[in-house]
């Protein structure tokens, strides 16, 4: 059952990180854009519906049918510095928490379970992006509007997963059992960033991260989008700027070696507040 443990992990350990608007191009009084370095900080957070399933050694469980695992709320933090004007750096660090009760017999790590067992999914991440501009707007079509950007993505996903579950046996005693496992690894990415200003004091912004890998006789896919509206709060401001936004993100995990397979969406509203100055 170790496959199964494993392949859990690695499509649990990586949503949820939300490549924030870090970039502040400011014309000058020509019209032309003046590149300032930026430092954001930002609180996040993310309400999710997981679905799926996942099948090892014979047993499959839907995570929709079979387990009764609702929508939870995820929060973290994440800190960027723009570099110069081609590069920029994030750190952010979120936990995820899902759990419920299975609705039938299964194994995990060989023993067997009576339904109604508890089975709870936790991972948590320290995230390290480098963001590189690939292209942007030279100019801005009135004071004060920030422009067009688009960034390549390169990271890496330092992980930390924990799946515990506990219950009876099938035995005739119908002995109390229990049983967890944790990892900690790292996961790497690459990606594209995007955004640009609709209004005065309103962006747009998106992402896409992805990766597609065959390892060990396994087969991977993973893939993360995510679409915000940020709003200023303070626009006449001249130092700290303060934003919220919210938007919508969605990521899939689709994993397979052997006869085991793991394939899990996550999707929901993001929702955030962020200082730049």
């Amino acid at each position: 059952m170790k496959k199964l443990v494993l392949f859990l992990v690695i499509t649990l350990l990586l949503p949820v990180s939300a490549f924030a608007w870090d970039k502040c191009y400011q014309p000058d009084t020509n019209g032309k854009i003046n590149f300032n370095k930026v430092t954001s900080i930002e609180l996040l957070g993310w309400k999710t519906d997981l679905e799926g399933n996942v099948r090892a050694n014979g047993t499959a469980i839907d995570l929709g049918s079979e387990v009764s695992i609702g929508s939870e709320n995820s929060a973290g933090f994440r800190i960027s510095h723009v570099l110069n004007h081609k590069a920029s750096l994030e750190l952010s660090y979120i936990k995820n928490d899902h759990s419920g009760y299975t609705t039938k017999t299964f194994t995990f790590e060989n023993k067997t379970y009576k339904p109604n067992a508890h089975m709870s999914l936790q991972n948590s991440w320290f995230d390290l992006a480098y963001a590189h501009n690939l292209t942007r707007s030279k100019q801005a079509d009135k004071e004060g509007r920030e422009v067009f950007y688009l960034d390549g993505l390169f990271g890496v996903k330092f992980s930390n997963a924990e799946i515990k579950v506990t219950g009876n046996d099938t035995t005739v005693g119908a002995a109390y059992i229990e049983e967890n496992w944790d990892e900690t690894f790292p996961v790497p990415y690459i990606g594209l960033a995007a955004g640009g200003q609709l209004a005065d004091n309103l962006w747009l912004k998106g992402y896409l991260k992805y990766i597609k890998v065959n390892a060990g006789g396994a087969d991977a896919l993973h893939n993360d989008y995510g679409i915000n509206l940020a709003l200023r709060l303070n626009p006449n401001h001249k130092d700290t700027e303060w934003f919220v936004e919210l938007g919508y993100r969605g990521v899939k995990y689709d994993i397979e070696k052997d006869n085991d397979r793991a394939n899990l969406r996550y999707s929901g509203p993001t929702f955030g507040a962020f200082a730049r100055f």
